[in-house]
């Protein structure tokens, strides 16, 4: 039988492990021996320093793959701690010396300590992560802050009894919590001065100073914040001048910033800015001090944009020079978002919007101007929203600069009306009570009311109710065409509020569509906020009012688009959707695409219903070429279904009340709807004074020929 273990086996083992254990240990002797001191040095100017790669943000487009949010490779000034303390220089005086070449260079360091120079005082602009940030640093050195408090108050006493001659007052028990609700800014900055060792050399200002600079590299190291950036986005003179300086520890981050390739959406891109102590909760695996989308697009979508942070490990000489690095987990990118914006229809929508509130201001006085509008599209047949304007808008690559400005300007260019202004929808409501009529069996589409211009059925008591015309006998067609109000107050008569307000709700009207970020749900006109305080009863003279769209109702203009799509699309109400497809960040996987949502399907649902939506939408297509909209949409090249919508505001007879808002809803070609539109401009006058924003909007989303998207983009801005 053969050996498993031979002796010549055994032997080449025991001579293979000696030979490894003789190059150990000649290695070790040749390491702590012979070059000993070298490896020494060598280990104590060295250090290992991990440091965050961060990821790429993913880029938004619109619809056609138009980049509108891209990246810009940025440099940022950072600062090593550890190798700036342990350098010969001193550290308070290089500190002093680098807060000097920035400001000189026209640069503004980063210090979040919310203190003022002397005399120090807490800020009022303070936000609540510098407070939150603030109270972690009182907190992680409460007991060295209670011990100084204390000295000082005793010393403070003590000259004061001398030259009083006072005894103690009572003690007041110390509070059990310390923050800045109880820590003063001077015994805070005293504790600084303290507790960075910054002599009583340095001036007021530059202990004020040098403390803002060693808080943010402390505050890192207390709340785990990434490391710490002295100047963002620094310019080549900057970092030419700081390098010429060759301070230990300072060095250059690569870094990368929004980039806006557009100058349109303003309202709807968002931007990204640093989490705040609210936000903590809702990113958990975020850093503490990680950028993420503030509002619009940017926040609703940061679940999708948001990339994985890498990591690296360098080699560090003592004076800061790295020497090599190892990567330990490379950065994800986020992912491509495909909006469903349509950045050319956009931009012709804001456009459209300033042009027209110019010619409406032209021979009105100032004190009447129209100032502002909003107008959305959607695409009735899926629910994508394919515009959202409003005006005036700002500007998201210089938004920093001109924050102060747009926050005091009395027009609120921040404030996006399209999704959080909300208005009388005025005549535009009559299709809600033109279908609950047809579908609760009051009238049929041929039903005729005789109108003499005016709604006599309180005349009696001393209460007629005008309408804009002399109609005669008038159908359902045509009184929406020519916006008869005596038709539609007899319809309000007999529903009555509540039933009103049911196909107000069916159309989404004075509720949260669910399109995203800053949207307000409106209101529907109902018993609590139609009551009269004298009657303590809902007049039937204001109850009618609701018919024709004045009342309490207040809708926004994307509710308004998507009434006007749900009636395009025969009945189905989708919720309008912003994100057409994310793709991850090399665009060669679809990470998402979102199916069209239906809230509401109304097709079907009794055999008069389909009928009904036809009868209104032929109302609609006769509203534009016979009715109110005619003048302007009669010829356009294709059939357009609209309604125009006045929104009276003060009494007609007081000559300096400011205009009625105009509102406009439409939505083409008639027989197969591709887009669906609201328009209102704020005491715009009239309906019909509005329709040339739709007009340009239809025009462009129809076009035959190519449009050349440069000219859309020019002088779309205006001051």
């Amino acid at each position: 039988m053969k050996k498993l273990i031979s002796p010549f086996r055994l032997a080449m083992v025991m001579v293979v492990m000696v030979l490894v254990f003789a190059i150990y240990i000649v290695t070790l002797y040749d390491m702590q021996v012979i070059h000993g001191a070298t490896w020494t040095h060598y280990a104590e100017n060295h250090r290992l320093v991990g440091r965050t790669i961060e990821a790429t943000r993913g880029r938004i487009l619109d619809r056609n793959e138009v980049e509108l949010v891209s990246n810009r490779s940025v440099n940022h000034i950072a600062i090593d701690w550890v190798t700036l303390a342990n350098s010969p220089v001193n550290n308070n005086d290089t500190l002093l010396k680098l807060v000097a070449v920035t400001q000189n260079m026209g640069y503004i360091h980063t210090d979040t300590l919310g203190i003022s120079a002397p005399p120090f005082e807490y800020l009022d602009s303070m936000g609540q992560t510098q407070i939150n940030h603030m109270n972690a640093f009182i907190s992680t050195h409460e007991r060295a802050i209670r011990n100084m408090i204390r000295n000082m108050s005793a010393e403070n006493f003590g000259l004061l009894a001398q030259e009083e001659d006072e005894t103690p007052p009572a003690e007041t028990p110390e509070p059990e919590e310390l923050s800045i609700e109880n820590v003063t800014a001077v015994q805070l900055m005293a504790f600084l001065r303290q507790h960075y060792n910054i002599s009583a050399e340095y001036t007021a200002e530059e202990t004020r100073i040098i403390a803002g600079v060693r808080f943010e590299i402390d505050i890192r190291n207390i709340i785990g914040m990434a490391e710490y950036y002295f100047v963002e986005d620094a310019g080549v003179a900057l970092i030419s001048a700081i390098v010429e300086h060759n301070i230990p520890g300072v060095f250059v981050q690569e870094s990368s910033v929004r980039r806006y390739n557009t100058t349109v959406a303003s309202h709807i891109l968002g931007q990204v800015g640093p989490m705040t102590a609210e936000d903590v909760p809702l990113f958990p695996d975020y850093p503490s001090d990680a950028y993420i989308g503030r509002d619009g697009l940017e926040r609703d979508f940061e679940a999708f944009l948001h990339g994985v942070n890498g990591r690296m490990v360098q080699t560090v000489t003592a004076d800061g020079v790295a020497l090599g690095s190892n990567i330990v987990r490379e950065p994800q990118p986020g992912g491509n978002v495909i909006s469903t914006l349509d950045t050319g229809l956009q931009a012709v929508a804001e456009s459209a919007l300033r042009s027209t509130i110019r010619s409406i201001n032209q021979g009105r006085r100032p004190a009447q101007h129209s100032h502002a509008g909003a107008a959305v599209a959607i695409d009735p047949r899926n629910g994508e929203v394919l515009a959202v304007a409003s005006v005036p808008g700002f500007s998201l690559e210089n938004f920093n600069q001109q924050f102060t400005r747009l926050e005091t300007d009395p027009t609120l260019p921040m404030f996006n009306r399209a999704t959080g202004g909300t208005y009388e929808p005025g005549s535009a409501f009559k299709m809600v009570t033109a279908l609950a009529a047809l579908y609760e069996g009051r009238i049929t589409e041929h039903t005729l009311f005789f109108c003499d211009g005016a709604f006599r059925q309180w005349e009696e008591e001393g209460f007629i109710y005008r309408c804009m015309g002399i109609h005669g006998n008038i159908n359902l067609r045509e009184a929406i065409a020519h916006s008869c109000n005596v038709y539609f107050y007899y319809l309000a008569l007999w529903l009555g509020l509540d039933t009103m307000e049911e196909f107000a709700q069916k159309f989404g009207l004075g509720e949260l569509t669910g399109i995203g970020f800053g949207e307000a749900p409106g209101q529907r006109s109902v018993e609590a906020n139609m009551m009269d305080p004298i009657y303590n009863t809902v007049l039937h003279g204001h109850m009618i009012q609701v018919g024709i769209g004045q009342g309490a109702s207040l809708f926004t203009p994307v509710q308004l688009a998507n009434y006007a799509a749900m009636i395009a699309s025969g009945g189905v109400r989708y919720r309008p959707q912003l994100l057409r497809q994310v793709r991850s960040y090399d665009g060669t996987m679809t990470i998402y695409s979102p199916e069209p949502e239906v809230l509401i399907d109304m097709r079907g649902i009794n055999a008069e219903i389909d009928g009904q939506f036809r009868a209104i939408a032929e109302g609609m297509l006769l509203t534009s070429t016979h009715g109110t909209a005619a003048s302007q949409l009669a010829n356009f090249r294709v059939p357009v279904a609209s309604k125009t919508g006045t929104v009276e505001i003060g009494t007609r007879r007081d000559a300096n009340a400011p205009y009625s808002h105009g509102v406009f809803v439409a939505y083409a070609p008639f027989d197969d709807p591709q887009i669906a539109i609201a328009v209102v401009i704020e005491h715009g006058g009239a309906g019909s004074a509005v329709i040339p924003v739709a007009y340009q909007m239809l025009d462009h989303f129809f076009r035959a020929d190519t449009v050349n998207q440069q000219m859309l983009f020019e002088n779309v801005m205006l001051s």
